[in-house]
């Protein structure tokens, strides 16, 4: 039977399977496929691996004997009484070859082949799969995961145009002469396109050979393509198609001069080419964005009985709807994609994303004329009372309208109390029309800034946007690439130096960004505009807004005495709407205000202007309410952020002074209190976010100039008191998170360290550890130097809190990549320990973890070893073996085992402890996948490739399911997922994969990272194994230099990396540079982890390797006959590396004429090899073809 496998027939069995299995019961049934092997399983068939035994030749294939070679993946499972295997091969010479040898019964023993298993009878006892939902984004990242490079490249570049096979063969030999028909086979059946219009009986011939993609994909496919080429794509195609397919010049002018080149006409029969448009306009974004938004705009196809067609025919009657809601989802069955047919055209549409910002899983309702932005986050009440600036506000304007891509930021600067927040304020209120988004940003520390960052991933619907190194960049790119909106404004308020605020601009996005500071650095980053005090008008105008009528020459005089100062200004006004104080008698209160401010200290001007107009009302308050006297008094130690009321209630076990405690404890009395601040003007009340707010200045002059020493003391002290009762005192729980970075700015400013008090100091332990466990690791350690420093002098080294701080601060420093810090400091705190807990204690424990961790860093893996062995038994000792603790325990042993080689025996423990953790956490707990994951590691590296593979894809379905594929930890198993595919021989596959895995950790990460180099390691041998060699060795080269820098020249992990990297040269044709390397790698191997490690037999194969490519055979066949013997010794004699070792000694000794030795490691491995690896590997392909096998050292996190 000759197939493509494409048809219904394939899916539904019902009919086709009985007639294959009838056949096969009066003469031998054979399907050549048309399709490459590595497409079967995509299409509808169902295909097995399978050892066949045909007794005679030309018998049936009833009698045929059967074994499946993926049996073990089910035991106890059998093949069913009446099951026909049908033989499927290629359309090649060499399968058909091999088919003739099975018909005729040449093979005397057991033939490996693909088969699929037919009966007479399909039984449907067993209901099918559930049907699966994808959703766009899903069928496109599905089509990424698998889909080989040429393929998802040619996908990439035929979204940008009509989908005809001739359009296709011309973009194809212009941009990707690599794909063959193959390719395109694989792109018209992964799911990702359809026919439109096809009607019952016809197939795509009748249609002209016309394909096309759903508007989402199509989208999602465009944003992963170079704009450069997206355009060139179009041009090309117009130059060969322009005036057949009027569509592509139409495009093509579109590109060239998008202002002039008249819009489309959207009617029911050009609403494809509409929405192709517009897809193509806005993935080429920039000075393309209002043109695509333009003709979007147009509102629902119209009907035009006289209106001509502009391009291609693209729809049948249902066209007009599937242009408007293209299919996001698909019914997929086993072993079917939904290829050749239409869509479904029921489903919703949703805002599209750039998949480089994770894509955002939020949509957002269209925006109505008047509408305020869809997305505003953070920005302060609009000030009633806001006068004057006028022309500086004119300028602020030209400068953030004035580009897009290209526009710096701007920055408003000037000493406090000059109006830069209140002038920002009122800017964002008058332009609310000209942004979709606006995000103010309190920047002061970059904690903050990454805070306010997260939080806006959430709000548009980012992936990852729980975790702040992933949130940060990930919201960062969607700015930059404008999606989900391009007209946003970002406020970082109170930036100081530039180089703290930086890092988190979104480059060259089309959106504006505005910084207020009070540093004048910014003038060589962006456009300053410095602000200076009012105009005397501007001040006038103000007095005389507020309050009682004023005489223009008092009003003059008091404007005069204040300086003009915003702020000051602000502040004589409230008090004069309260009390109507006649101006003469202001003035006298404000000079003997400043006389007693300047007898205490020197003061800039502005400190002296705002401090004696803030101390007159200050005064009276503190006659008319104590306790609301007392709370500024306690919020000048708070951040300049808001502060939540929160922090005022509920705080029943807080005792700061008695008119304070009752006004804390009765909400009534609190309510008034809050009143007659708001009253006087002395804080910004907000009653929508309940919270209220000091000027950081005010707060300065109130800190410094207007509390007497005791009274400073008391109130900072009630400030920590009330800070650490909103401690949760739980900083690894996400529900608890929310809670941390409301406390963490005041923790700051309140300097909760200094306290003498033990529970507010553990406020800023806790906030150390909420950091780490949000993705902050930086932050995390720095306040961890800061309170370890701190600590040990004001406590000592020994106190709880300087051991507990210590004792995390080592871990932190280590996940940061400063190991030689981190192993000094445990190995110090260690010994403190010791001495105040003793062995048998979990801190010590912990502690002695860490240590097991430094060790690895250090390449010291015995030591490692012996460590986690005594740790993990003294655990079972003292815990129990199912004690959580013990469990861990196993989990880090495991680790120890497998960094030493000892493969087998992390293997059984890992199986032990996977056991064990099911029973005791359940078979969903983060921690049961992660020693599973850890399983799967130690059977790729005890050789078991296939069934690494299998249980890895299984476990990152289910790892996807249940936690979501935007974790980090998803990350991770893609890239455990990678490497099992190419060692189990799906090297395009693998490829995909890491690509995908390493662009993830850089941005949550960056390069420097272990996790980023291990992935870096993985895809510079997926890039090798692909065939291109340059960039492997230029991956390889930079990965190899991040190794040396983080873990030094003779870590195992640096020569792991040399060790891969000199395959790559080796192959460019450089054997000598190869050599170099493998002889240093295998020497340090020797000397560190010994000559039997699983690394150092790998270095041993490559470098004999090396020497026979220099012609030195004498010395490959002495290395290669060392390798076999410790490779069996250490591995197994069929694992696929010492398989690999043996074949290679074969050639050599081959190569020296002596072939009666050579015998035994050629046709008797090349049949090992096949059985362990099966007869599709390419590895088994390159035996076959008698080429040499090059080894990898695979990376393993420590």
């Amino acid at each position: 039977m000759l197939t493509d496998g494409v048809g219904d027939a394939w899916q539904k069995k019902d009919a086709l399977y009985p007639i294959l299995a009838r056949w096969g019961r009066t003469m031998p049934v054979s399907i050549v496929h048309l399709l490459p092997h590595w497409l079967w399983g995509r299409c509808g068939m169902s295909p097995r691996k399978a050892r066949l035994r045909v007794p005679n030749a030309l018998t049936p294939n009833d009698r045929w004997g059967l074994d499946l070679a993926d049996a073990w993946l089910e035991p106890g499972s059998a093949v069913p009484d009446g099951t026909v295997p049908i033989p499927v091969l290629e359309l090649r010479p060499s399968a058909l070859a091999w088919w003739a040898g099975l018909m005729t019964g040449e093979d005397a023993g057991a033939a490996e082949g693909t088969v699929v298993l037919t009966a007479e009878r399909i039984s449907h006892s067993e209901p099918d799969d559930p049907s699966v939902t994808l959703s766009s984004f899903e069928r496109v990242r599905h089509f990424r995961s698998v889909a080989s490079p040429p393929a998802l490249r040619l996908a990439q570049l035929l979204a940008a145009v009509p989908v005809r096979l001739d359009v296709v063969k011309v973009v194809g030999q212009r941009f990707v002469p690599e794909a063959g028909l193959e390719h395109l086979l694989e792109l018209l059946v992964s799911g990702i396109m359809y026919s439109p219009g096809l009607k019952e009986g016809q197939s795509t011939w009748d249609k002209g050979g016309l394909f096309a993609f759903p508007k989402a994909v199509r989208e999602l496919l465009l944003s992963g393509a170079r704009r450069s080429e997206t355009a060139s794509v179009v041009r090309v195609a117009a130059t060969h198609f322009g005036e057949r397919i009027p569509l592509l010049g139409h495009l093509r002018d579109a590109i060239a001069d998008p202002h002039n080149t008249p819009d489309p006409i959207l009617t029911h029969e050009s609403s494809a080419d509409v929405e192709l448009e517009s897809a193509l306009l806005r993935a080429l974004s920039g000075p393309y964005l209002s043109r695509a938004d333009r003709i979007q705009r147009q509102g629902p196809p119209v009907f035009e009985p006289g209106s001509t067609k502009t391009s291609i025919e693209t729809a049948s009657p249902k066209m007009p709807e599937l242009a408007e809601k293209p299919p996001a989802s698909t019914q997929r069955t086993e072993g079917r994609s939904s290829h050749l047919g239409e869509p479904d055209s029921n489903e919703p549409t949703t805002r599209i994303a750039h998949p480089s910002a994770s894509d955002t899983a939020r949509s957002f309702p269209a925006r109505q004329a008047d509408d305020p932005p869809l997305v505003f986050g953070n920005v302060p009440p609009r000030n009633p009372n806001f006068t004057g600036r006028d022309e500086l506000l004119e300028q602020l304007t030209k400068r953030l309208s004035s580009g897009t891509t290209a526009v710096l930021p701007s920055a408003l600067h000037g000493l406090g109390g000059i109006g830069k927040t209140q002038m920002a304020t009122e800017y964002i209120y008058r332009h609310l029309q000209d942004y979709d988004l606006v995000w103010w940003i309190d920047a002061a520390h970059t904690t903050q800034i990454r805070a306010g960052l997260t939080e806006l991933a959430g709000i548009l619907g980012l992936q990852g946007a729980a975790e702040a190194n992933v949130a940060v960049p990930a919201v960062i790119e969607a700015l930059r690439t404008g999606r989900p909106f391009r007209r946003w404004l970002l406020i970082f308020d109170a930036a100081e130096s530039p180089e703290t605020v930086l890092p988190f601009f979104p480059r060259n996005g089309p959106g504006e960004i505005l910084i207020t500071s009070r540093n004048s650095d910014w003038a060589g980053i962006a456009r300053p505009l410095e602000l200076a005090v009012f105009k005397r008008a501007e001040s006038v105008e103000l007095l005389g807004r507020r309050g009682p009528e004023i005489d223009p020459a008092d009003a003059d005089e008091l404007a005069e005495k204040l300086g003009d100062l915003p702020l000051a200004v602000e502040q004589a006004a409230a008090w004069r709407a309260v009390t109507g104080m006649p101006v003469q008698e202001y003035l006298r209160l404000f000079d003997e205000s400043v006389e007693e401010i300047l007898d205490t200290a020197s003061a800039p001007d502005n400190e002296v202007s705002v401090a004696a107009a803030w101390n007159v009302s200050f005064e009276e308050l503190k006659t008319r309410n104590p306790a609301a006297h007392q709370i500024l008094h306690i919020c000048a130690f708070f951040s300049p952020e808001p502060i939540s009321r929160d922090l005022l209630t509920g705080v029943s076990r807080v005792s700061i002074s008695p008119e304070l405690d009752a006004a804390l404890r009765d909400p009534i009395k609190l309510a008034r209190a809050i009143r007659d601040i708001n009253r006087y003007g002395l804080a910004k009340i907000d009653h929508g976010n309940n919270t209220l707010q000091l000027h950081r200045l005010v707060q300065l002059v109130l800190r410094n100039r207007v509390m007497a020493r005791q009274v400073h003391a008391r109130m900072q002290h009630g400030a920590h008191q009330l800070l650490a009762a909103l401690d949760p005192n739980d900083p690894e729980s996400s529900r608890h998170w929310s809670r941390y970075r409301e406390l963490l700015p005041h923790a700051y400013a309140a300097k909760v360290l200094d306290c003498d008090d033990d529970w507010p100091r553990q406020l800023h332990i806790n906030l150390m550890r909420y950091l780490f466990e949000y993705g902050d690791h930086e932050e995390a350690a720095r306040l961890g130097l800061e309170a370890r420093k701190k600590l040990t002098v004001t406590l000592g080294p020994t106190h709880p809190q300087t051991l507990e701080v210590s004792s995390r601060l080592g871990l932190y420093l280590w996940a940061i990549g400063r190991y030689a810090e981190a192993a000094e400091l445990n190995q110090r705190t260690l010994a403190l320990r010791l001495q105040i807990s003793g062995e048998e204690n979990e801190e010590t424990f912990a502690l002695q973890r860490n240590i097991t961790i430094d060790l690895r860093a250090q390449g010291d893996f015995a030591a490692a070893t012996k460590l986690s062995e005594e740790i993990y038994h003294k655990a079972k000792r003292m815990f129990g073996e199912d004690d959580p603790e013990t469990l861990y325990a196993a989990y880090q042993h495991a680790i120890s085992l497998r960094l030493a080689g000892a493969y087998q025996e992390a293997l059984e423990l890992d199986r032990d402890t996977l056991r064990r953790r099911i029973e005791v956490l359940g078979r969903d707990h983060v921690r049961t996948f992660g020693v599973n994951s850890a399983l799967i590691v130690d059977l790729r590296e005890a050789g078991e490739y296939g069934q690494a593979r299998v249980q890895q894809e299984r476990l990152t379905e289910n790892f996807y399911a249940r936690f979501g594929a935007d974790q980090l930890d998803a990350t991770g198993n893609t890239l455990m997922l990678s490497i099992t595919r190419r060692k189990d021989g799906d090297h395009l596959g693998a490829l995909s994969l890491s690509t995908e895995a390493l662009k993830r950790f850089r941005l949550a990460y960056g390069d420097d990272h272990a996790t980023t180099m291990a992935c870096a390691l993985a895809h510079s041998i997926d890039l090798r194994h692909s065939g291109d060699l340059a960039a492997a060795k230029k991956l390889g080269e930079q990965t190899f230099e991040r190794y040396r820098g983080g873990l030094g020249e003779h870590h195992p992990h640096t020569l792991a990396a040399n060790v891969d990297l000199a395959v790559t040269l080796r192959l460019l044709g450089d054997p000598a540079a190869a050599r170099v390397l493998d002889e240093r790698a295998l020497e340090h191997f020797r000397s560190t982890i010994g000559p039997d490690h699983p690394y150092a037999v790998v270095a041993t194969i490559n470098l004999a390797s090396d020497l026979a490519a220099l012609g030195e055979y004498d010395r490959a066949v002495e290395l290669g006959r060392d390798a076999v013997e410790r490779g069996k010794q250490k591995l197994g004699e069929d694992h696929p590396s010492v398989l690999a070792a043996a074949f290679n000694l074969g050639l050599d000794l081959a190569a020296l004429g002596r072939d009666e030795e050579a015998a035994p490691y050629r046709d008797p491995i090349l049949v090992k090899y096949r059985q362990v690896l099966g007869e599709a590997h390419p590895g088994t392909q390159a035996a076959g073809r008698g080429t040499r096998a090059d080894c990898d050292i695979d990376p393993m996190l420590m």
